[in-house]
């Protein structure tokens, strides 16, 4: 007995005197995208900062982590599913996407979190964590199993509560109904598994998304973006291919899906060739919008100034934006847009509508939003805006976005900024110990 409990004060001090992490997250891969990246930037921030930090995922990972990440095997450990999850997910492929998110994928997570949890507790042991990170899933009602591990919790940033603006509706009949009635039953679920509850810090994208916090938090609420951009893949190269003068170049980046605004961005270029010589628009990316939306631009009469540039790598992404002026991005439900922040870091000027994320982001400068009252008038004022856009405002506009991006937006900044959030969530209290091994499954 006095043994095992001065192996505890041991590994007590041991957790005082150095920052040890453990970032716990489903999903960590960069070429899965979206919310899945933000684990993989949270490790690699924290690497390149000396701390000792260690990677929980799931097993779909291992391939692309063990490729891009052969030197820090060591520090990146997985779980597997178990046979429940299975039939779960293979119960909700019939389902409508936004009723399958509240229903089997969101029971395929909490298993996933399940055995996350075990893992978490003898790696806390193995290695001597002194605080469990979970950035993702980023909404901010899916409950959390990530609690009573004896160390601080830090949740986030979190990014949610979004609804479609006002004269913009999709999905059926079934979704509209269901939406409401799944965020009560997260109330219920939350309170059940109270992980979100006990943390000791909760990070929200912006008080939209603080508004949806479970009731009964303890911890601490600060505001975090979850987005961010990584400043030496996102910049300008020197050797961009000469422009023909006076032309206007037009850009959108991201998944071709309904509610990104894809077709309305088409509907502005429309407007905009009519009054601009060589003006063109790139469309990267790719999405089952695509067939339909090059059947749009083929009935526009747009099909030689519309280029469809497809699934594009990552690291050439920033080289084709660049060679753009205007970034034009009116999605309709967006919470984060990763790629409003990208593009501002290259000096674009944006034209976003004024919701979600893009308007987090451009509310105070380095950009241009329009009022989403409508699909035809926000068509008309996104053309109008971007008309409006001389290359001296372009330019102004692109420097304001690069300056903002310097100081609020890029992964180094938002890294330091987590140190001292980790820092504070271990001077607030006492975190309960760590169970014994063998009451894992509790």
């Amino acid at each position: 007995m006095l043994q095992s409990a001065r192996r505890s004060f041991v590994a007590d001090d041991e957790r005082s005197a150095r920052l040890s992490v453990l970032i716990v997250a489903e999903n960590a891969s960069m070429e899965m995208g979206g919310e899945s990246s933000l684990a993989l930037h949270w490790f690699l921030g924290l690497l390149r900062e000396g701390v000792d930090v260690h990677l929980l995922v799931h097993d779909r990972n291992r391939p692309e982590l063990d490729d891009s990440l052969k030197g820090s095997n060591s520090r990146i450990h997985y779980v597997t599913d178990l046979l429940i999850q299975k039939v779960f997910w293979r119960l909700g492929e019939t389902l409508p996407s936004h009723v399958r998110s509240f229903t089997s994928e969101w029971l395929v997570h909490l298993v996933t979190q399940f055995v996350q949890r075990r893992a978490a507790r003898n790696l806390i042991k193995q290695f001597n964590i002194a605080v469990v990170h979970e950035p993702t899933p980023v909404t901010p009602r899916l409950p959390s199993m990530m609690y009573g591990l004896g160390v601080p919790v830090v949740i986030g940033p979190m990014n949610g509560n979004m609804t479609f603006p006002p004269g913009f509706q999709s999905g059926s009949f079934l979704e509209r109904a269901f939406v409401p009635l799944a965020r009560r039953l997260t109330d219920l679920a939350n309170y059940l598994i109270p992980g979100k509850r006990r943390a000791e810090v909760l990070l929200v994208a912006n008080n939209r998304t603080r508004l949806a916090l479970p009731l009964g938090c303890k911890g601490s609420v600060e505001i975090l973006c979850e987005n961010g951009v990584q400043p030496d893949i996102w910049r300008r190269p020197d050797d961009l291919p000469a422009r023909p003068f006076g032309g206007l170049r037009l850009a959108f980046l991201g998944r071709l899906v309904d509610w990104k605004g894809v077709d309305m961005v088409l509907d502005v270029f429309a407007e905009v060739a009519k009054q601009t010589p060589l003006a063109e628009l790139w469309i990267i990316g790719d999405g089952p919008e695509r067939l339909r939306l090059q059947q749009q631009a083929e009935a526009l009469g747009l099909s030689d100034s519309v280029t469809f540039h497809g699934w594009t790598a990552r690291d050439e992404c920033p080289r084709l934006l660049s060679q753009c002026d205007v970034f034009l991005y009116p999605s309709v439900f967006d919470c984060g847009g990763a790629v409003v922040l990208e593009a501002m870091s290259l000096g674009l000027a944006v034209v976003a509508l004024n919701w979600g994320g893009p308007a987090d982001y451009l509310a105070s400068g380095g950009g241009m939003l329009v009022e989403p009252v409508g699909r035809q008038q926000s068509v008309a004022e996104l053309a109008k805006t971007v008309l409006s856009l001389t290359a001296s405002k372009r330019c102004e506009l692109g420097e304001a976005a690069q300056r903002k991006i310097t100081d609020h937006y890029t992964w180094p900044a938002k890294v330091r900024r987590i140190l001292n959030i980790y820092q504070k969530a271990r001077q607030q209290g006492d975190f309960g110990a760590v169970p014994p091994r063998e009451n894992v499954y509790r």
